[in-house]
C-alpha cells in the first residue's frame, strides 16, 4: 500500500487545534513578566557598571589635572626662588600660609622680569597668584585648599613649600598634596651652607 495518506491535500480543511500538539501555542502572561524582570535586572547591572566606569574615568581625569596644575605651580615658584638674593616674607625661621606667602628680590633679569624686581606669591580666594613689579598678576593654580611656605633659620634659607589642591568630582572630594624644597642660590656665601649659595653668581641658563 502506497503511503499517500501521509500527504495532506492542500484543499482539505486545516487540522483542528486539538491536533496541532501545541505548535501554535503563545507565551503566557507569567512567562512575559519573568522575561521582563530578567531584562530589567540585566539592564540595571549594565547601567551600574557603565555609570561607575564613567565616574571613575572622570575622577581620574580631574585628579590628573589637579596634579599637573600643582606641579607646574611648584616648578614656577622654585625657578623664581633659586634666583633670589634676599627674602622678606617669611622671616628667618618663620612660615606663612595665607595672604602674601613669599616675597623676595630676584637677582637676574628674565624675559618677563627685570633684575631687582620684587616677586610675590599670594594666596587669594583659593587661587595661588604671582605678582612682579608692574607686571600683571598671573594665576598659577586654582582649587588651593592649603599652602604653607616655611623658611629655615639663617644662615639656612632653604624654603619648604607644602601645597594641597582640592575639588569635588563626581560627588567625591579629591585631595592632591604636594611638597618640595628649594634653596636660593644667590644669597651671600656662608660657612655652613657654602655648597648651596653662589653669592650672586648663579643664573639660570636661558633656552635658545
Amino acid at each position: 500500500m502506497n503511503n499517500y495518506s501521509a500527504i495532506r491535500n492542500p484543499k482539505s480543511p486545516s487540522p483542528s487545534p486539538s491536533n496541532q500538539k501545541g505548535w501554535d501555542r503563545g507565551f503566557t502572561l507569567i512567562e512575559i513578566i519573568v522575561v521582563i524582570i530578567i531584562l530589567a535586572i540585566v539592564s540595571a547591572i549594565s547601567i551600574k557598571f557603565l555609570s561607575d566606569g564613567i565616574r571613575i574615568y572622570t575622577m581620574t581625569v580631574d585628579q590628573k589635572a589637579l596634579f599637573d596644575e600643582g606641579k607646574l605651580a611648584l616648578e614656577r615658584m622654585c625657578r623664581d626662588i633659586r634666583d633670589a638674593n634676599s627674602i622678606t616674607t617669611p622671616s628667618s625661621g618663620g612660615s606663612s600660609s595665607s595672604g602674601t606667602l613669599l616675597s623676595f628680590t630676584r637677582t637676574n633679569a628674565t624675559a618677563q622680569d627685570s633684575a631687582g624686581d620684587t616677586i610675590q606669591f599670594i594666596l587669594s580666594s583659593g587661587t595661588l597668584q604671582r605678582t612682579a613689579a608692574a607686571r600683571p598678576t598671573v594665576d598659577l593654580a586654582s582649587y588651593v585648599s592649603s599652602i604653607t611656605v616655611t623658611r629655615g633659620t639663617s644662615p639656612n634659607n632653604e624654603i619648604t613649600i607644602s601645597l594641597t589642591l582640592s575639588r569635588t568630582s563626581s560627588g567625591e572630594i579629591l585631595n592632591i598634596p604636594l611638597s618640595t624644597k628649594v634653596v636660593p642660590k644667590n644669597f651671600p656665601i656662608d660657612l655652613t651652607y657654602t655648597y648651596k649659595n653662589f653669592n650672586n653668581r648663579w643664573e639660570e641658563q636661558r633656552s635658545t
